[in-house]
């Protein structure tokens, strides 16, 4: 009897105990669970974020900064640091989603086994790629400064929480990367300034020519003379020992009344003008008691550094040389701003 009351004992210590386990087990998995859709909220709302610094307009944001409304005005300034900014969004997005995880592995596994992992997968994949990916840029792209400027406070305390390992990764990013060149901060700026113009042309501030034409003077920095100049083959030129007869025809035949003139060796020795001929009042003389110097320009030099060197010696026609001095074209000042401004 006393081994009964014994093993009566022994069997209710066991209930209990796995009672207690199983009540263990419950609140860890809720724990567990909440925490995962927390994270899954986190990922959510920093991947719409991360979306909206990339589609928000600068325009519209300094127009409320202007208006000194305290959103606007503590988003412009966690956008003065953008690289930082959206570092910390990548941070937090991909901590929270790690978490969550991991979290969701070590649950699965732990109810069924080895199979656990099959069952991430399958649950995991659909959430990650489309609950937490797609859909959260899409909302925010569509509206990105009504959605980004409640959540400056948050994105501000989220820096400074990150605050050690942001600078840690600067100091890094310092020592073992070179520093970056002036230039890569304006290309960003002529990006933004397109990106602008077309959500203008959207909004219908601006027409599609006018959109073009801004379009063609941001792009202009990067057309060479060799882009704009006419080939040597297509050029009517002179000779210095022209006639002045000759200057006429050709000049009536090509449509030009600036025409280059040509050395024996090929180079281009000067430039002539037909009004300057026919203005002149006393007899024509020969050709060049009316040639002027001309501008010379390399194949690969920037058209915009050519038109400055056409206004700044008040000429309207340079030769174009390759590496060699060799001349292999001509460009004329219309066609300078023809490509600049066509649309």
């Amino acid at each position: 009897m006393h081994e009964s009351k014994t093993n009566r004992r022994i069997a209710f210590g066991k209930d209990h105990l796995s009672g207690r386990s199983n009540e263990r087990w419950h609140c860890r998995r809720m724990r567990d669970l909440f925490i995962i859709v927390g994270c899954w909220a986190i990922s959510f709302l920093f991947n719409g974020i991360e979306a909206g610094l990339t589609s928000i307009d600068p325009v519209r944001l300094r127009h409320h900064v202007k208006l000194n409304r305290p959103a606007a005005v503590r988003l412009d300034r966690l956008l003065k640091t953008p690289e930082r900014l959206l570092v910390t969004v990548l941070l937090v997005t991909n901590l929270a989603d790690i978490l969550a995880l991991l979290l969701l592995t070590r649950l699965l596994v732990f109810r069924f086994g080895t199979a656990g992992f099959a069952f991430t997968i399958v649950i995991a994949l659909p959430i990650y790629l489309f609950v937490l990916g797609v859909l959260p840029k899409s909302l925010l792209r569509r509206f990105p400064f009504r959605a980004l400027s409640p959540l400056a406070r948050l994105l501000e305390i989220s820096m400074i929480t990150l605050w050690p390992v942001l600078a840690a990764g600067a100091a890094l990013g310092r020592l073992f990367l070179p520093a970056q060149q002036r230039g890569a901060r304006l290309f960003a700026a002529r990006e933004e300034l397109k990106q602008i113009t077309t959500q203008s042309e959207r909004e219908g501030s601006l027409t599609a020519t006018e959109r073009a034409m801004i379009h063609n003077v941001v792009d202009f920095q990067n057309v060479t003379a060799r882009d704009v100049m006419q080939p040597l083959s297509k050029v009517t030129s002179l000779k210095p020992d022209s006639a002045i007869e000759d200057i006429f025809h050709m000049s009536r035949s090509s449509g030009f009344d600036r025409l280059p003139v040509i050395g024996a060796n090929g180079d281009a020795v000067g430039l002539v003008n037909v009004l300057d001929i026919l203005l002149d009042k006393h007899q024509p003389q020969s050709l060049s008691c009316y040639m002027r110097r001309v501008v010379t320009v390399q194949e690969n030099e920037p058209a915009a550094r050519a038109v400055q060197r056409l206004r700044a010696a008040r000429l309207d026609l340079a030769a174009v040389v390759d590496q060699k001095r060799n001349l292999t074209g001509v460009v004329t000042s219309e066609d300078l701003i023809a490509r600049l401004v066509r649309a």
